[in-house]
């Protein structure tokens, strides 16, 4: 059994042939983005000659997170309309975005993971007598129109809760490795689940109808990671160096469900996989590193000692041609931070999100927001 992976998705949000030879390392064809560094000036501590590194200024133009939960355990963020969502312990929570109307939404004991879209709650449980997962999908409560009039778009989904002792949705019983089961991503129809199953860990597009009805994409008797939906297909590293997409089928334009098929390969660092529309990004801890979508053309856009701060570059998320970057360990100075990267050709524009933080377990973003969960601390918010 593979252990539980970490989620983003995408969201993260979130976040697809020919097999690529390796590339030769980072002195590849690459070229150091540009920089953008903010012109906020930092001042001495009183008594010091010592002046502010270019991290510990740039921090100070940034503006505090809202605070949504100081639930320690905190995980599986999400964003739908203008509420957040997240687990905590063996409860899912809903908060607006202001922090206001929290709500506990559903709690169980052999509640694993959780996922909220638009549309649905799909949460991963077990029992303490079996590692196997049960999912169980609870559709979001239909708004209801007057006189003949369709229904306003709700600005957040609510969802049923437990009646007469009976816990809402509609469940299916798996042999998959609960504590290695999640949600990633999800669309109108379907949601994507990475599973830890006795042939391996797999991919599977699941209905959200029916949780009984599933599809397996991609399998691997190795660890999958960083699966995420971009361009049209489910995009995922296999070994922490492999990068492989699996087109989705689309009815309507005639495109049929697509085979596992490499795209490219690193054969001198773990990738921490992003993709969007118009490319494919790693991070590769001290880098940020940008491909086309069949893997050619790779340039490094930027380095931690083009930074504004050297501390390394962790999990990626890519969201309306933005890249948000958790730090990997803490700056010296300023701790961990989430970096916002806009990559404009071979350049990249850097800001902070957020500073002065712990680790950042997971992260969500929509239009307007970043949202992200910290170690023993919480969640927060802060604007784009």
């Amino acid at each position: 059994m593979h252990k539980a992976l970490a989620v983003f998705v995408c969201g993260a949000v979130v976040a697809s042939i020919g097999c690529a030879d390796d590339d030769a390392g980072p002195g590849l064809r690459s070229k150091s983005g540009s920089s953008h560094r903010g012109d906020v000036a930092g001042e001495t501590t009183a008594g010091s000659d010592t002046a502010p590194t270019s991290a510990e200024s740039a921090c100070a133009a940034v503006k505090p997170p809202t605070t949504l939960s100081d639930a320690k355990d905190a995980r599986d963020v999400r964003i739908a309309g203008s509420a957040v969502f997240f687990q905590a312990g063996a409860k899912v929570f809903r908060v607006l975005k202001d922090g206001t109307a929290k709500k506990e939404l559903y709690t169980s004991p052999n509640l694993v993971r959780s996922y909220v879209d638009a549309t649905v709650m799909v949460l991963i449980e077990t029992t303490p007598e079996a590692p196997e997962a049960t999912i169980r999908v609870i559709r979001a409560i239909a708004p209801e129109g007057n006189d003949g009039q369709p229904a306003p778009e709700p600005a957040f989904p609510d969802f049923p809760t437990a009646a007469d002792g009976a816990l809402p949705g509609v469940t299916a019983a798996t042999n998959f490795n609960a504590a290695g089961t999640r949600v990633f991503a999800s669309d109108e129809t379907s949601f994507y689940l990475l599973a830890d199953t006795g042939d391996g860990d797999t991919i599977f597009q699941v209905s959200k109808d029916d949780p009984n009805a599933r599809t397996a994409l991609a399998q691997s008797a190795n660890v999958i990671t960083n699966p995420q939906i971009a361009s049209g297909a489910v995009w995922y590293v296999r070994d922490q160096q492999r990068i492989f997409k699996v087109a989705l089928a689309d009815v309507d334009n005639g495109v049929e469900q697509g085979e596992p098929t490499e795209v490219f390969g690193i054969g001198y660092a773990s990738c921490s996989l992003a993709v969007n529309e118009r490319a494919a990004f790693c991070s590769v801890g001290s880098a940020v590193e940008r491909r086309d979508l069949t893997g050619a053309n790779p340039t490094t856009i930027l380095d931690a000692q083009k930074s504004k701060t050297q501390a390394l570059f962790g999990a990626t998320l890519a969201r309306d041609g933005a890249l948000f970057v958790r730090s990997a360990a803490p700056d010296e100075k300023v701790k961990h931070v989430i970096r916002a990267l806009e990559p404009s050709g071979d350049a990249v524009e850097e800001t902070f999100v957020a500073c002065g933080r712990g680790m950042v377990t997971d992260l969500a973003v929509d239009g307007a927001s970043v949202v992200w969960t910290e170690e023993g601390a919480g969640v927060f918010l802060a604007p784009r």
